[in-house]
């Protein structure tokens, strides 16, 4: 069920992260936000200000109830209080160290309390001085601790993501400078867009939580991303929620950013003025629930069981007439794969060499080849390689014939029957091991380009001319 414009009321509470030396980190900002300034500060401010209110900053995390985010709680009861003080029963064990999290009493929260610690032998929680109208609850209070998930997400991706990712998760980290020189790689994901190219979800639907755990848990082979198998399930489960939380701040942005495009596009003053009154007034407040809205209810989505890729059908048994069928179907005209990845897998197909089009700006690019939504130049995946990113077990490759790889040129083919997309799996699974042509015989239909592949005849002695080969008569 639709829960847009129904997130009222929202329930905002302040998370201090540990991080001293940085406390100036920020969230980087959509390009288009320099653009928008110009256009007009007040909506720009705006803007940064209600994304400031509603997520902090990468050292001062918003929890925010209209979000699909697992902050993490751990719930209990006020048993006494003293000064800035209480002793807790807890219903949980709490997690190692914590710290700086929202304190939330009762139902009716009149405003959250940070807590500075909690002592685990006491149960004692300290919080942070308050004002002089805060009151501590009676004993009985129920209580709730909320964000140390995020925290832990949040300090596993400075120690373990940032460095290729960013700070913010914009694919700028101090490392990626060094990616972007290796012509083979992908660079880090940003995930302000909040795309992601390798799921198990139908296309049209965003990464689930699995998703994201299993390319952080085992990487992307064939890239600099590397695996994480040896984080606990807790740690790659935090790491998911913080990445989880960096995309939905980054979409909410782009969101409320297309809200104001009219107003960047604007050509004069006279133009802008009415604009400005319109779209950063009563507008922008709807604009801005819209958006959370939204995206809140793309990444519920992403959970929900029948959106995830699933064959109804068995894999085909793999064998000489599935491959074939499943290359015909290949190098058909009815899919054509091999457009992109070449009439013998290689990855050289022929739309390297054409002008491709944008598929959100309709424009066409500058230069030949294929680029993905982060506008990087790619390349079709070399199948005679074996390396397959987004995991190789044939149900991986099912799901990538299906729906694709998301944010690229790489289409899915759902259209086709199960049967067909199967055979393509056994096909691509053999081209590594087999060689791309399945004829016993080697009657290679596409004629004479297989003869590269092919050692070069052993010269013969000729009785024209000393030691030069011999010709074909």
């Amino acid at each position: 069920m639709s829960i847009r414009r129904h997130l009222l009321p929202y329930l905002v509470l302040v998370l201090m992260v540990a991080g001293c030396a940085d406390q100036s980190a920020k969230f980087s900002s959509d390009r288009r936000i320099e653009e928008l300034e110009s256009a007009s500060t007040d909506a720009a401010n705006n803007l940064t200000t209600t994304l400031l209110e509603h997520f902090g900053t990468p050292n001062r995390l918003v929890s925010w109830s209209a979000l699909p985010i697992d902050y993490g709680t751990v719930s209990g009861t006020v048993l006494s209080a003293s000064g800035d003080q209480l002793r807790l029963s807890l219903e949980t064990k709490p997690p190692a160290g914590l710290a700086n999290v929202a304190v939330v009493f009762g139902e009716n929260n009149p405003g959250p309390r940070l807590a500075v610690s909690y002592d685990s032998d006491s149960r004692m929680l300290t919080l942070a001085p308050g004002t002089k109208s805060d009151t501590l609850p009676p004993p009985g209070t129920r209580v709730r601790l909320i964000g140390h998930r995020l925290q832990q997400g949040r300090q596993s991706f400075m120690q373990h993501c940032m460095h290729c990712h960013g700070v913010a998760g914009d694919g700028f980290g101090p490392t990626a400078r060094y990616i972007r020189n290796h012509k083979f790689n992908p660079m880090p994901r940003d995930f302000r867009r909040g795309l992601f190219k390798f799921t198990s979800t139908k296309d049209g639907i965003y990464a689930s939580r699995d998703d994201l755990k299993r390319t952080v848990k085992l990487g992307l082979s064939g890239t600099y991303m590397p695996s994480f198998l040896l984080l606990s399930d807790a740690e790659l489960d935090a790491v998911v929620e913080y990445v989880r939380f960096l995309a939905i701040r980054g979409e909410t942005e782009r969101r409320l950013l297309a809200h104001f495009q009219p107003l960047i596009d604007a050509k004069t003053p006279q133009d802008r003025q009415p604009l400005e009154q319109e779209l950063n007034g009563a507008g922008f407040t709807e604009a801005f629930n819209d958006a959370v809205s939204l995206v809140a209810e793309n990444w519920q989505a992403a959970e929900e069981s029948d959106n995830v890729v699933l064959p109804t059908v068995a894999r085909v048994p793999d064998g000489f007439e599935s491959r074939k069928k499943g290359r015909d179907l290949f190098i058909g005209t009815k899919i054509n794969c091999a457009k992109c990845h070449g009439p013998r897998g290689r990855g050289n197909g022929s739309f390297l060499n054409e002008i491709q089009e944008n598929p959100e700006t309709k424009k066409k690019y500058s230069e030949p080849g294929l680029f993905d939504n982060w506008e990087n130049k790619v390349s079709p995946r070399d199948l005679t390689a074996g390396i397959y990113r987004g995991g190789r077990r044939p149900l991986d490759l099912f799901r990538r014939v299906t729906t694709g790889v998301k944010g690229t040129p790489m289409p899915g083919f759902a259209a086709l029957k199960e049967e067909d997309r199967w055979h393509i799996v056994n096909y691509i699974l053999s081209i590594p091991i087999a060689g791309v042509f399945p004829e016993k015989k080697h009657d290679h239909p596409d004629g004479d380009d297989h003869k590269a592949d092919k050692p070069a005849p052993a010269p013969t002695k000729s009785t024209k001319g000393s030691g030069s080969p011999s010709k074909d008569k």
